[in-house]
């Protein structure tokens, strides 16, 4: 199967992904708000970065 994304595109969401996730160490070391679990939505981004599908 072909991947449906360009190099450029995978590498933004591999970053945003990255973003998104540490937002959820707020939720250990900075104030406990339910705003820093949203962090987890960015394993998705992450993964289809890393995966191209």
């Amino acid at each position: 199967m072909r991947s449906n994304l360009t190099f450029g595109r995978r590498v933004l969401r591999i970053i945003i992904g990255i973003a998104l996730l540490s937002l959820v160490t707020l939720a250990f070391v900075g104030p406990r708000t339910p705003l820093a679990w949203m962090g987890l939505v960015g394993l998705v981004p992450l993964v289809v970065g890393l995966t191209g599908y």
